[in-house]
Formats: structure tokens, C-alpha cells, sequence
């Protein structure tokens, strides 16, 4: 059965959310669009790719667009063989109860003011919260990448050294609502590790060898317990971090052009950059265009002209990928090198005999690579965050982030 009858088949079945793996393959008659379903092989390295949401008629098409680039990553411009590592990615379909916006939502009011959280999720009936609680879709992830690489088939847990070697070959990439997913798959990952017999030591090495690039994330960060590592645009207004950074370099209607930063620990491990684009920073003139809005909503499924690649510049929110798109800025190309570099040393790490607990510092490259650019940016990060604590004291502070809001036309 191809894909897309699969997908079609499921939705008829059930109500919930749910979600399967797919990876890519040759074009024939039974797979037109160069994907199959795919099953994890744990003898190699997988690359898992949690995406964001899409419309239900798109999802296959943009997921599929996604892989593809991840997989030509991978295989073509990092070499590595497909007898070592497997790519797959997550086709989620969110039912009838789950809304990924509000699921968001909530999970962020989960971590930062539960007291929030807990009022508003009684507002849902059974069914909703049972979904933002335990995603179905989730669970379906979770048994597919997670749950065999620690127990056997009778759910007898695997010695440490044989779950470890295991769990050292998951790499995730994330974009956008593909961050909740894995936090939430973290927590049936961290509810699964209280009932072990594994020692708190282990338990956090075995979370710790998970490595997970994140693309624009849009959750809470600083909470996960893996090798999360985000990589975002401090323009993208529609994502929400919860470390103050963006509303302190937006307190005016343009973000302010401080290149590259990086924030660890507790702030998230995460670069920014002020811009994907290259407009407004940099030393470069901004473009503005005054668009009507009467207009816009008229022709906005018209199909437009293609514009001429100057005028053609990157969305704050797009998946940055890993090749350079035009007009992109300095930091924006930076960031690229240094997600490919994370994603390399990853990959490199799970093919050894015997992987190693790599830092940050390792899987961007350590002394040899990147070393000055992630320092540089450490430091830029540490004192825009000292200037944000002093700023965030201040009673009439003001943030142009705090002001704007966003929704979802359906």
C-alpha cells in the first residue's frame, strides 16, 4: 500500500491523532512521489524529522519536501551510506480533539505557570484532554523510535550498556510544532526511565545521548533533559521560548541588529540570529512593501509571478535548511554551517565503536571549527541577557513582541 492510501485509510478508522514514519525511495507506480511507509532499522543510526503542522490535504507534500532536503544532507553533501544511517519523517495527523495551536499553548503554560495551565484544561472535554495530555500521535512516535531501544519485546528493560548503544543512535531534527512533539515524547521517554532499574546517573546519561537539532522551535526551552539544541531568527514573532531574549531585542518595531548569539543552559542552548534576511541589518537598507489588505485576501490563492531573486527574501519562520537561499544575512549563513556541523558530529558520534557523550561545544565543532563564531556569540549572548534582567526590573519596560498576535486562517 503506498503512502498516501495509508494516510487515507487511517483517517478513516479513528477520531484521535496519529501519526507514522515514512523515508524516502525511487519513483514507480506504487511509490509516485519517491516515499514509502519506513519501520526503524536499530542496527543504524536514525534520523528522525519531527515537522511542523501543515493543512491536511499538504501534509504528505510538505513533509515529503522536508525529507528530502534532510536526505540529500545527509547522504549527498555529508556522505555518509545508507547501510549506516536510516532518514525517516513523521507524518502526523492531529483527529478530531487536538488542536496543535492550543496544544502549544498549553504546553507552554505547563512549564512556565501551571497554575494557567491547570485552569484552562479543564475548559476541554474527556476526549480534548486526554489528547493534550497523552497525544495519541505521540505515543504512536514514542513505540516506533524510542520505547524498542530500551525494552524487549516483553517489555523487559535492556542492560544499560546495550540501552545506551541504542539510544546514541537517535538524532532528531525538529522544526517549529515538531519541538512539542518531542518534548512530549520526553515525557513518556522520562515516566519510562522512573520505572527502571537504571541508577539517576544513567538515566540522565541515557537522555543525554540523545541529540536533537531544533529549527524554530516553538516550546518552552531549557526544560528538555536530551542534547537539545535550537537554532532560530530573533524576527520570528509567531515562536515562544519563555527566556525573554526576543522581547528584549524587539522592545522597538525592528529587532535589534546584534549578528549572532547563543544562549546555554537554562536559556535554552539556542542561536539566534537578529535576521534570517538580510534587510535591515548588516549595514543594509530595509525594504518595506506596502501590501493592501483587501487585496491580499482577494488573490491569496491566486497563483502570483515569480518574483526576480533580489526581490526574493527568506521568511523569518521558514525551515532554514542547509543550503544558502538569496538576499539570506551573514548570521543566517552562520547558523546554516553550524546546524549542518551539529547534524555531521551527531552522525559521526553514533557510527563509533564506543559514542561519546558529546557537549555543545563538541557538536559544533570544538577547538578546530566554529570556535571564535560560537564563543563570540556566547558572550554576545551572556550580556544581552544581563541587559534583559536589568530592563525586565524596569515598570514601564515595553516589548513590540509583547504586542503583536497572530492567527491561523484556516
Amino acid at each position: 500500500m503506498n503512502v498516501n492510501d495509508f494516510y487515507e485509510n487511517k483517517k478513516q478508522k479513528t477520531d484521535k491523532s496519529f501519526a507514522f514514519l515514512i523515508e524516502r525511495c525511487s519513483r514507480s507506480e506504487e511509490n509516485p512521489y519517491g516515499i514509502k511507509l519506513s519501520h526503524v532499522d536499530f542496527k543504524r543510526t536514525t534520523v528522525v524529522l519531527l515537522p511542523g503542522t501543515a493543512d491536511d490535504g499538504s501534509v504528505l507534500y510538505w513533509c515529503n519536501g522536508f525529507l528530502k532536503k534532510l536526505s540529500e544532507c545527509v547522504f549527498q553533501f555529508l556522505h555518509f551510506e545508507q547501510k549506516d544511517v536510516q532518514v525517516c519523517a513523521a507524518i502526523n495527523h492531529f483527529g478530531k480533539f487536538f488542536n496543535p495551536d492550543m496544544a502549544r499553548k498549553l504546553l507552554y503554560s505547563f512549564y512556565l505557570d501551571y497554575h494557567s495551565y491547570t485552569e484552562q484544561i479543564h475548559n476541554f472535554d474527556q476526549s480534548e484532554i486526554c489528547e493534550y495530555t497523552v497525544p495519541n500521535y505521540v505515543v504512536d512516535l514514542y513505540e516506533q523510535i524510542v520505547l524498542p531501544r530500551l525494552c524487549d519485546e516483553k517489555d523487559h528493560f535492556f542492560p544499560f550498556e546495550k540501552a545506551l548503544q541504542n539510544m546514541q543512535k537517535l538524532i532528531v531534527v525538529c522544526y517549529c510544532h515538531g519541538a512539542y512533539t518531542w518534548m512530549k515524547i520526553e515525557e513518556h521517554l522520562n515516566l519510562l526511565l522512573m520505572g527502571s532499574k537504571y541508577s539517576s546517573r544513567q538515566k540522565r546519561r541515557l537522555l543525554k545521548s540523545v541529540t536533537v537539532l531544533a529549527y524554530s522551535p516553538d516550546c518552552p526551552l531549557g526544560f528538555s533533559e536530551t542534547q537539545f539544541i535550537s537554532i532560530a531568527s530573533a524576527s520570528d514573532l509567531t515562536i515562544q521560548h519563555g527566556n525573554g531574549f526576543v522581547r528584549y531585542v524587539h522592545r522597538g518595531f525592528f529587532v535589534e541588529d546584534f549578528g549572532l548569539s547563543y544562549l546555554a543552559g537554562n536559556w535554552g542552548k539556542i542561536f539566534y540570529c537578529a535576521q534570517y534576511s538580510r534587510s535591515g541589518v548588516e549595514g543594509n537598507p530595509r525594504i518595506v512593501k506596502r501590501i493592501d489588505p483587501e487585496t491580499w485576501w482577494q488573490e491569496r490563492e491566486k497563483k502570483q509571478p515569480e518574483k526576480p531573486k533580489e526581490d526574493v527574501y527568506i521568511n523569518e519562520h521558514a525551515f532554514l535548511g542547509f543550503t544558502p537561499y538569496i538576499n539570506m544575512s551573514k548570521a543566517a549563513i552562520n547558523l546554516q554551517k553550524i546546524g549542518i556541523f551539529i547534524l555531521m558530529t551527531a552522525i559521526e558520534n553514533s557510527l563509533e565503536d564506543k559514542p561519546k557523550n558529546l557537549s555543545v561545544f563538541s557538536l559544533v565543532g570544538g577547538i578546530r571549527y566554529n570556535f571564535w563564531t560560537c564563543f563570540l556569540a556566547a558572550m554576545k549572548g551572556y550580556f544581552i541577557m544581563l541587559k534583559y534582567y536589568h530592563w525586565a526590573r524596569k515598570p514601564n519596560r515595553y516589548s513590540f513582541a509583547d504586542s503583536v498576535n497572530f492567527v491561523s486562517l484556516d
